[in-house]
């Protein structure tokens, strides 16, 4: 049973050539922590036991023990697709409900898998409560939202929104030919699954990246919360970025080497504008990556 974090499908962020290290650029501006910044951090795991009564009270018979997962059908404006659905996640909340979150991935009846590169996860999430023995189903929220690639909706993290606000963050994304980006995507887990917006998180040339590329770069980054002054609301989320811009040269053996151009330390913040994150200062310096 594949659960607890999991990593992007395809989604390296080192698939490139040896390429050789150069001087270092000048250094980075030093990003110090803001306090009490609580970061986002990857879902708790789930033995395999519990795992199973989770998909159990979720899917009924339509949960296959031996492997697993549950093939179902959901219905769409367009029309019907069967999904298999496995356990990625769960988290459980201080008044005693517990979120479960579940990949859905393009397969037939009979379970065969039909995921491409381009094919999207779906993301599903269930809320249940343990009465007496068993897990009770209390809500379904089925094809959330379509993201990241080969049917995998990526690497599923929990994130404290504010006080008694808990929620989820998702690391979602895909790389081809070298390129690799990957957006954070922030849902509050107490408003039925509402979408609170994204912001890229990280993105990669790296794989991509020769002696005539203008421009090379890796840039990373990390994610949490900071208690808004004097508001007991939603709190804003603070990301950290550290990465670089540089140049790959051909030596005189004809080895790759590279050249820092530009080192990235700096952090943005997010604040929640009744509807959704904005970015309110610092600038958000992962670069887009045209599809």
């Amino acid at each position: 049973v594949a659960v607890s974090t999991i990593g992007l499908a395809a989604c390296s962020r080192k698939e490139a050539p040896t390429i050789q290290k150069d001087s270092p650029a000048k250094p980075a501006a030093v990003v110090t922590t803001p306090a009490q910044f609580k970061p986002a951090v990857g879902a708790s795991d789930i033995d395999k036991g519990r795992a199973s009564a989770l998909m159990q009270a979720i899917f009924g018979n339509d949960y296959q023990a031996e492997n697993g997962t549950a093939l179902i059908t959901i219905e769409s404006s367009e029309d019907a697709q069967v999904w298999r659905m496995t356990l990625y996640a769960s988290r459980e909340l201080p008044d005693g409900r517990t979120v479960v979150v579940v990949n859905g991935a393009p397969s037939d009846e009979n379970g065969a898998d039909l995921t491409a590169h381009a094919s999207q996860g779906m993301l599903n999430v269930y809320t249940v409560r343990r009465k007496s023995a068993a897990w009770q189903v209390i809500e379904r929220h089925e094809n959330v939202g379509m993201m990241g690639s080969s049917g995998n909706i990526g690497v599923v993290n929990r994130i404290e929104l504010g006080n008694d606000k808990p929620g989820i963050g998702l690391t979602s994304g895909s790389s081809w030919f070298g390129n690799t980006i990957a957006r954070a995507e922030l849902f509050d887990l107490n408003g039925g699954m509402r979408s609170l917006g994204s912001f890229n998180e990280f993105s990669s040339n790296f794989g991509a990246c020769l002696p005539e590329t203008e421009d090379c770069w890796e840039v990373d980054s990390k994610f949490g919360t900071v208690p808004r002054a004097g508001s007991g609301d939603f709190f804003d989320i603070v990301v950290q970025f550290e990465g670089k811009h540089f140049r790959v040269i051909e030596d005189e053996n004809g080895n790759h080497v590279e050249r820092p151009t530009r080192l990235i330390r700096q952090t943005a913040r997010y604040r929640f504008n009744g509807k959704e994150y904005v970015l309110v200062s610092g600038e958000n310096p992962v670069p887009e990556i045209a599809g």
